[in-house]
């Protein structure tokens, strides 16, 4: 197995971080959760999915069994994954996997973010990404770090929590909004997030959210 994955700072924040055990587990499904669609036998597994087993998941993370499932169940409770287990294997899917770890463009973003001794190769990437963006169409449906760009470029600091209720409320209603009791398609999702940041909170940036969102507001 090749590549990597993304762990934000806002990690130690999570509910079960003060559980080894839990912090352990979680970081065992990122990794081995597929990166992109995929096939395993005649079943299809798609990005933020794995097959696997209790007693595979046991023997790779010597946590015990009885360990494993309680804490998939909290998972469950808590809304980080979902499973589906057959009498063969279990198919665990982590919830909101993009908000962990993202498309592979933004993750070349962050990436050329860190190498700040080569700021020239750094624009001319950015610049490119800004470009391919210009070409989609408005009503597209937006990734959430698409989402989240476009509202820190309008409020940088608005309360990401809140944005990401949000965001996960629209995808539930389908892109639709409430208003007076009947649902209205969002035709174009700039303009409501433009309309509803208003009502969002705000909360104190940390330096490293600073010059993250510098450079997301710049694509």
């Amino acid at each position: 197995m090749e590549g990597w994955i993304k762990l934000h700072r806002k990690f130690v924040e999570w509910r079960w971080f003060e559980k080894s055990d839990a912090v352990h587990l979680f970081i065992y499904l990122l990794l081995k959760a597929n990166h992109k669609d995929n096939f395993w036998q005649d079943i299809e597994v798609k990005r933020g999915q794995l097959i696997t087993s209790f007693g595979k998941i046991s023997a790779e993370t010597k946590i015990s069994v009885q360990s494993v499932r309680t804490l998939l169940r909290k998972f469950e409770d808590s809304k980080e994954l979902t499973s589906k287990s057959t009498n063969k294997f279990t198919l665990l899917t982590i919830c909101n996997y993009e908000c962990y770890q993202g498309k592979d463009e933004d993750t070349n973003i962050q990436t050329n973010n860190q190498l700040t001794n080569n700021q020239q190769t750094t624009n001319n990437q950015l610049t490119t990404n800004k470009n391919d963006k210009k070409e989609k169409n408005e009503n597209n449906i937006p990734n959430w770090v698409e989402f989240l760009a476009y509202a820190q470029s309008k409020k940088p600091n608005v309360d990401k929590d809140e944005l990401l209720l949000k965001y996960e409320s629209w995808i539930e209603n389908d892109w639709c909004t409430n208003s007076k009791g009947k649902q209205h398609k969002i035709k174009n999702w700039r303009s409501t997030l433009l309309n509803t940041l208003p009502y969002l909170s705000i909360k104190i940036l940390s330096e490293d959210e600073i010059r993250y969102n510098h450079v997301m507001n710049n694509l």
